[in-house]
């Protein structure tokens, strides 16, 4: 039966806290509805409080800010009452909001640019790759069927899946490493694949001269993808995103959108002017929901609570850009002129892979004590091998690693 999802905010009761607490209520179309409700435990103080919810022991839950200590349907019960010393005036009481019908942020949709990334000879094998892709669709999603028995028994905890295409064009063959992240089984499909490397390309001879400001930033989503995937960390070291100017707002807004969509959060370190995130909130302002609103029923997007945290730091006296991947014992480098502004602007841009130590005493001598996050812990993932000798199982990420060096 098709569930619809909307998500709700309640604060905890402690006037001290007030921590918002993401609700997702699940309901039914076309089918019966529970009413009730759960008894929640703030994860910030250990308040425990009750809340009203729709379908408590299928359909609905918390997203984040607390946890689910109990249910009950209809109306709340006495026993409940008594065994988390609560009331039902309590329930009466608690700051509550509908946010919106609940979605996860969207995937990344690949598709080939008609300015590659991955090319050479005015070959551009994002095309390539894509037609040769389409033509092995059915078996890729055969090879998930039959992994999703392994994953759903437990026997893997693979949150990333690679598929690793052989193909051959004008007598030679390439190998283009296709990649997606593994949420639950239903990303078991060829759905959000994005094209990560290629062989007999080079990237630094490609992205070394003078592009437009959308060229680059086709180049720096490919690149923050390919890092998602494959990288320890990423360091984004830009002094202004959008542009400052009246009637920007829009664009300005759509920019931050597109940076949160194509890193992952929690290997990325953005580092800018605190001016230009000052910038972004004035912008938020006008759009019907003051940024100060977000922060207080916790609706900021996690980029954005990330750099309002008290522990980002800003760099004002820096007019430098460049945007790094950080493996092992080396780093990938797109840097030059341009800030994240789209356009037909030109700028310089190149790209470059250097020496890890080497790097950090030319690139970031400026920020002082800094250090390279610790070496993450080797991971396992899903990966298949389409064409030649085919495979499909899984591998630790440094056993792929040579596809990526």
């Amino acid at each position: 039966m098709e569930v619809k999802n909307t998500m709700y905010i309640v604060k905890c009761p402690n006037i001290r806290c007030k921590n918002p607490i993401r609700l997702s209520q699940g309901s039914y179309l076309g089918g019966v509805n529970d009413s009730g409700g759960i008894i929640i435990e703030c994860d910030k103080c250990g308040t425990v409080f009750p809340s009203s919810l729709k379908n408590p022991r299928d359909a609905s839950g918390i997203i984040s800010g607390g946890k689910n200590l109990d249910h009950w349907i209809d109306d709340l019960p006495f026993y409940l009452e008594d065994k988390y010393k609560i009331t039902k005036k309590t329930l009466m009481s608690i700051e509550r909001a509908v946010v919106f019908d609940y979605e996860k942020p969207p995937k990344v949709n690949w598709k080939p640019s008609s300015f590659p990334l991955f090319s050479k000879d005015r070959n551009n094998f994002e095309l390539q790759a894509q037609f040769h892709l389409k033509k092995h669709l059915k078996n890729i999603q055969s090879n998930y069927e039959a992994y999703k028995n392994y994953y759903l028994k437990g026997r893997d905890n693979a949150n990333k899946s690679f598929v690793i295409l052989n193909y051959e064009f004008s007598g030679v063959t390439y190998i283009a490493v296709f990649a997606k992240l593994i949420d639950n089984e239903n990303d078991l499909n060829t759905d959000n694949l994005y094209l990560i490397n290629h062989t007999e390309t080079n990237l630094e001879e490609h992205i070394d001269g003078i592009y437009t400001r959308d060229e680059s930033l086709t180049f720096l989503e490919r690149l923050l993808n390919r890092w998602r995937y494959t990288s320890n960390e990423v360091l984004l070291v830009v002094p202004f995103i959008g542009f400052h100017y009246k009637n920007s707002e829009e664009a300005l807004m759509n920019l931050w959108n597109w940076l949160e969509v194509n890193i992952d959060i929690d290997k990325t370190n953005l580092i800018t002017r605190k001016g230009t995130f000052n910038l972004f909130k004035k912008a938020q302002d006008g759009t019907g929901i003051p940024f100060d609103e977000l922060v207080e029923w916790g609706l900021l997007e996690p980029l954005i609570e990330k750099m309002d945290s008290k522990n980002t730091a800003y760099f004002q006296k820096s007019h430098a850009k460049y945007y790094v991947g950080v493996y092992d014992d080396y780093v990938e480098v797109i840097s030059g002129s341009f800030n994240i502004h789209g356009g037909q602007y030109f700028e310089n841009v190149t790209f470059k892979k250097y020496d890890k130590k080497f790097f950090l005493t030319r690139y970031l001598h400026m920020f002082k004590d800094f250090e390279f996050s610790e070496v993450q812990k080797d991971e396992l993932v899903h990966y298949m091998v389409i064409g030649g000798e085919e495979k499909n199982s899984t591998i630790s990420l440094q056993g792929l690693k040579n596809l990526f060096d």
